[in-house]
């Protein structure tokens, strides 16, 4: 997906390019992530409730229900607990299936769209989740939902013509509806004004991304956007809020936190890597990032990410037609 950028506003001219959608269910108690890479997730869910909980940009938890909707970046460590799961399980993927295919009856049902682009991930990843709630945001969430309706008529048929291209409109069409949900927000008077990300930005974001080990500061990732420092640092602060210094932080602390999390990888080893000079620093601004020491990171998310890894959301045929529940 790539966006075109005014100093204001997104314009409407979205391309996502290898997009699709598939139907995910869970049990309940159960705990579930999304596959981890540069993927942009569209998640609706049609029915049960699931809690969900994400490290980046900031610690959130957002309760979904029926009717309710959430975008969120495959790169953004993230958990979905549906009801009564136990706070020491470990996550696994979703049980994916196609758009199309009979409702297997679970307690949790998902509509899941899903856009490989490495750009739309590391925008999602700095914007962070963008919720859409049923009754909270109801224009935007009819709009949503028109849309999954009018995916599921084209998946159902495949001998109509143009049938891919549909989709991926269909698709922008979400894409654009999320991308007012955020902007929104930050039109708030409480709310300091904060720009879509600029594609130089992501640039910059990508290339550290490829190089965490690297000392970098403010003029290393302006180079890499190719502005100077002082227009990278205004930009980037409209974009997220926070100066380079502190996102790359964030960044550096939550890729060591999953690292620990799959790995034998020590606290001492942990500190060095993210650029500490000693591992009690490193604790503190673990603790201060994420609400937790290390340790407790570390046996709340054992397993989850290793097993994850290794899975990359199918794309399971499509055949019968079933609709949405009424929220």
């Amino acid at each position: 997906m790539s966006l075109a950028f005014t100093p204001d506003v997104v314009r409407n001219d979205v391309q996502m390019d290898g997009v699709y959608f598939v139907r995910a269910a869970a049990d309940a108690g159960s705990v579930k992530a999304l596959a981890p890479g540069a993927f942009s997730y569209c998640v609706m869910v049609r029915r049960g409730r699931l809690r969900l909980e994400t490290d980046f940009p900031l610690t959130r938890t957002y309760d979904l229900g029926p009717g309710d909707a959430v975008a969120i970046s495959g790169l953004a460590p993230h958990t979905f607990r549906a009801a009564d799961a136990a706070s020491d399980r470990p996550a696994n993927g979703f049980d994916l299936r196609g758009v199309s295919d009979p409702d297997p009856g679970r307690a949790v049902d998902l509509f899941l769209g899903v856009a490989p682009s490495e750009a739309l991930a590391l925008g999602s990843l700095v914007w962070g989740p963008i919720f859409v709630g049923h009754g909270q945001h109801p224009d935007l969430s009819r709009r949503l939902w028109r849309a999954a309706e009018m995916v599921e008529d084209e998946y159902a048929d495949e001998a109509q013509i143009d049938r891919n291209l549909v989709i991926r409109r269909l698709a922008e069409t979400m894409a654009i509806n999320y991308s007012r949900r955020a902007f929104a927000d930050r039109a708030t008077p409480s709310v300091p004004p904060i720009e879509p990300p600029h594609p130089r930005l992501i640039q910059a974001i990508n290339a550290f991304l490829n190089a965490p080990e690297q000392a970098w500061n403010l003029a290393d990732l302006a180079k890499a956007s190719g502005m100077s420092r002082t227009r990278f640092a205004e930009q980037f602060k409209l974009v997220t809020g926070e100066t380079p210094a502190r996102i790359i932080s964030r960044l550096r602390l939550t890729g060591v936190a999953r690292r620990m999390a799959s790995t034998a990888l020590s606290v001492e080893a942990a500190a060095a890597e993210a650029g500490y000079s000693s591992a009690a620093a490193f604790v503190r601004a673990f603790q201060r990032e994420f609400g937790e020491t290390p340790a407790r990171w570390r046996r709340g998310r054992e397993s989850r990410d290793e097993p994850l890894a290794r899975r990359r959301p199918a794309r399971p045929p499509a055949t019968a037609h079933p609709r949405r529940e009424a929220p």
